[in-house]
């Protein structure tokens, strides 16, 4: 990743307040995608198996945990001065890295229904400032044909109470949509990183092509939010010769994650 390039931090903040995302274009160099993808290839199958055919999201629609270890765990990524400036003015200078997902839709995957992560609010019918976000890199090129995500902007702050709990009722169920809305695809190029308010409205569209859209998501959020899953169901996972070699600010981003001995 180039340290070098400029990035205008407040256009971003601008638009991923208003539009529920942002995308930093060319953020990670294709050598450090590659070499990434190379080691997610044998971890994502494994568990790809052990999930089988029908998992919770949808017929050839997986979610597998990243280890936090290396190459995943990139100071080169996660510590770019761009990103933690953004991260800071978002979620304030104490955020923290809670977890680390993936999103992977296989060829022959069909629409996700339309939703918000996380139940998408603390109090039902009150709109919080944000508290968590997810920052998401693919592995590929994604597109119209493997099945990139489509968001519906400034949807974040639709108090969760209005709509009915079945987003289909109202935007529509796969391609037969309702309504005036207008949702946009984020048809990204690989290096590419987006940060996404998980409040928006969203869904997985079908992979029509030969081949899996990896797309890693490294999920921060502001101190305060409780875990149970982070808190009480996790053993030390995060290796120390890892965890010494990471700078002060690094650590305290990753303060969550339980060390090995």
């Amino acid at each position: 990743m180039s340290q070098t390039t400029t990035y205008d931090i407040e256009q971003l903040l601008q638009e991923w307040r208003i539009n529920g995302f942002t995308v930093f274009e060319d953020f990670i160099p294709l050598e450090t995608i590659d070499r990434i993808r190379e080691a997610w290839i044998p971890i994502r199958d494994r568990d790809i198996q052990r999930q089988g055919e029908h998992p919770s999201r949808g017929r050839f629609r997986y979610n597998v945990r990243v280890p936090f270890e290396r190459p995943f765990v990139n100071p080169e990524i996660f510590e770019h001065p761009a990103l933690v400036e953004f991260l800071e003015r978002a979620l304030g200078p104490d955020y923290v890295w809670s977890h680390f997902d993936s999103n992977i839709p296989l060829p022959g995957t069909d629409y996700q229904k339309w939703h918000r992560d996380d139940g998408g609010a603390l109090f039902p019918g009150v709109v919080t400032p944000v508290y968590a976000v997810g920052v998401k890199f693919p592995l590929v090129d994604t597109s119209e044909q493997n099945g990139s995500f489509e968001v519906i902007p400034c949807t974040q702050y639709v108090a969760h109470s209005d709509l009915p709990t079945d987003l289909d009722t109202v935007f529509g169920k796969g391609a037969n949509r309702r309504g005036r809305y207008y949702p946009i695809r984020l048809n990204l190029k690989k290096g590419s990183l987006w940060v996404q308010d998980g409040r928006a409205f969203h869904r997985g569209t079908p992979n029509r092509s030969d081949h899996a859209r990896d797309e890693l998501c490294m999920a921060f959020c502001r101190p305060w939010l409780f875990s149970r899953w982070q808190h009480e169901s996790t053993k030390a996972h995060f290796p120390r010769d890892l965890w010494e070699s990471l700078s002060e600010h690094a650590r305290q981003v990753l303060r969550w994650q339980r060390v090995k001995d």
